[in-house]
């Protein structure tokens, strides 16, 4: 009994604990809720101490007008829904909130907070519109009123320009003035605009206002030196002009096909042209072709000064040109002359005869043009600057005429060096064949290898045509050339073969008298030395039988050839070859 009284007990407590807590959030919440409302009544305070109305008031003497006063009666209306409507419904809904944050409705009161809160926060946001648009108006009435005194003075200094300076616009002056007057209409509307206040339109005026004087600024800066170019300086440079040309052509100066009164006049009509274009006020076009005019000009005296400049070269070259005309045409004569003679005896395989002529002709052509241009000179009829274009070209022409000459010449210079020196050749060969077929001879054998004749009797005929060649009326060098290469290559390897058949027979022969010592007591060298011997006497074949002698005795006898061939080859006083020894190759 008694732990359920002390049960209930406890639960009673919490009770009493959950309700004094529950007691003491909703005073809380409650005093909360208060300050959130003075906060809200001292932003609401501070609102309406703005001087919104002193704003308008004195933004409506400003006399608007158009678009303008309709934005300003649309802050007016503003005005009136913030000072009529809104703070009432502020001050009504924050008394109602602050009477009701003593209930117990805690949702109620959260959302009464949140409605309040965003109407005096819209309501805030609406004043600092009403600010910003009627501090615009005032602003725009500023800049528009400034305006209209600054473009005033500034048409003003236009027109004073114009009126000072007319004559440096030449025919461009009415269509300028044309364009100021259109903008002074223009300016008068903008002024009447501002003075009423219309400063939405008088906008619209003032942007075409800038851009339309931009651009009679820019006229009134840009053609005034065109217009001095085509009246003061491109007129003076044309009559200096025609005045060199005429001094010129009675100084017998010529332009060629260059028609220079024809150009001079063209540059005048085009200057007549252009300041029409002027007068149209098209600048950027007439620059254009001022441009164009200038760089005709400048031709023109160019053209001039490089017949000018030319004259004295062409004085200064005339007699080098002539004598080097006339040196190159007797090298020329002289290498004909000379081709002719060694194409007597000699055989000229590279065209030389063809270039020469080819080169004569070139100097034909060249002395023509010189004497044509040296009777252009004569009659005073030539062009400078096209006789020295020649005289250069001549030049350059006869340098490597001259250079090709001498390289046909270095050519065939040698022909007769070369055939003296062929015949000495072709009888060293002669020679050559003679001691090798007497060393052979001298050697006594049975018989000669069959290939070894061969080779020779090809080597021999090798030399017999070259004789032939060498005895023929023409002579074809070149192709001597290539036989004596070719026959001295047979001859070295003849000489080698003849080598080869001397040293193998006289060795064959010391080995097989001298394996006659084991003849009797070795049956294998008797056999070697009987095979060694027919092929030697029989058969002509003096490596074969060396070798086949060789080997059995340095069977018998190790080292033994080599012994006997190391003394062999220094009674010979010559080392021993290193190649082979075979009779057959």
């Amino acid at each position: 009994m008694l732990m359920k009284d002390g049960v209930k007990m406890i639960v009673l407590i919490g009770i009493v604990i959950l309700a004094i807590a529950a007691y003491v959030g909703l005073l809380v919440y409650q005093q909360r809720i208060r300050r959130q409302v003075a906060t809200l009544t001292t932003k609401k305070e501070a609102m309406e101490a703005i001087p919104l109305k002193d704003e308008l008031q004195l933004v409506g003497q400003l006399s608007l007008t158009g678009q303008s006063l309709e934005d300003y009666e649309n802050l007016q209306s503003d005005f009136s829904e913030i000072t009529e409507n809104r703070f009432t419904r502020i001050d009504d809904q924050l008394a109602q909130l602050l009477s009701d944050s003593r209930g117990v409705n805690l949702i109620q009161l959260r959302q009464n907070l949140t409605k309040v809160t965003t109407l005096v926060d819209q309501t805030d946001e609406l004043i600092k519109s009403v600010q910003e648009q009627l501090t615009h108006l005032q602003e725009v009435d500023k800049q528009h009123r400034a305006a209209v005194k600054e473009l005033e003075q500034k048409y003003q200094g236009l027109r004073k320009t114009l009126l000072a300076k007319n004559f440096a616009f030449g025919p461009s002056i009415d269509g300028l003035e044309e364009q100021l007057s259109q903008l002074e209409d223009n300016f008068d509307t903008f002024s009447r605009l501002t003075q009423e206040g219309d400063h939405q339109r008088a906008a619209d005026v003032l942007n075409q206002l800038h851009d339309d004087t931009a651009v009679l600024e820019g006229l009134i800066k840009a053609i005034p030196p065109l217009y001095k170019d085509l009246t003061v300086v491109f007129p003076d440079q044309v009559k200096e002009l025609r005045s060199g040309y005429q001094q010129l052509s009675a100084d017998n100066y010529h332009f060629g096909d260059q028609n220079v009164p024809e150009m001079i006049s063209t540059i005048e009509d085009h200057i007549s042209a252009n300041l029409d274009t002027l007068g149209d006020l098209r600048p950027d076009d007439a620059k254009v072709v001022n441009d164009r005019i200038a760089t005709q000009i400048d031709s023109i005296y160019d053209l001039m000064q490089t017949e000018i400049d030319a004259k004295s070269p062409v004085e200064a070259n005339l007699d080098g040109v002539a004598k080097f005309i006339a040196h190159a045409q007797n090298q020329s004569h002289a290498l004909m002359a000379e081709l002719d003679r060694l194409s007597q005896n000699y055989t000229l395989d590279h065209q030389e005869i063809e270039t020469a002529r080819e080169l004569n002709e070139q100097l034909r052509g060249i002395d023509g043009i010189y004497q044509r241009d040296m009777q252009d000179l004569t009659g005073k009829t030539a062009t400078y600057s096209q006789v020295l274009a020649h005289q250069e070209q001549q030049q350059k022409d006869l340098e490597q005429i001259e250079q090709q000459q001498a390289d046909i010449l270095k050519s065939v210079a040698g022909l007769a060096d070369e055939e003296k020196q062929a015949r000495d050749t072709l009888q060293q060969f002669d020679f050559d064949l003679h001691s090798l077929r007497r060393q052979v001879e001298n050697l006594n054998l049975p018989g000669i290898p069959q290939t070894y004749l061969d080779y020779f009797f090809v080597v021999r005929d090798e030399v017999a045509q070259l004789a032939t060649d060498m005895d023929q009326p023409q002579i074809d060098m070149e192709r001597i050339t290539k036989q004596l290469l070719i026959i001295q290559t047979d001859l070295d390897t003849l000489q080698e073969k003849t080598d080869d058949l001397i040293d193998s027979s006289e060795l064959a022969e010391q080995l097989l008298q001298y394996a006659n010592r084991y003849q009797t007591s070795h049956e294998n060298v008797a056999t070697a030395s009987k095979e060694a011997a027919d092929l030697f006497e029989n058969k002509h074949q003096y490596a074969k039988a060396l070798e086949t002698i060789a080997t059995v005795l340095d069977e018998v006898e190790p080292g033994s050839y080599k012994r006997l061939e190391d003394a062999y080859y220094q009674s010979k006083g010559k080392e021993k070859p290193k190649r082979d020894t075979d009779d057959t190759k």
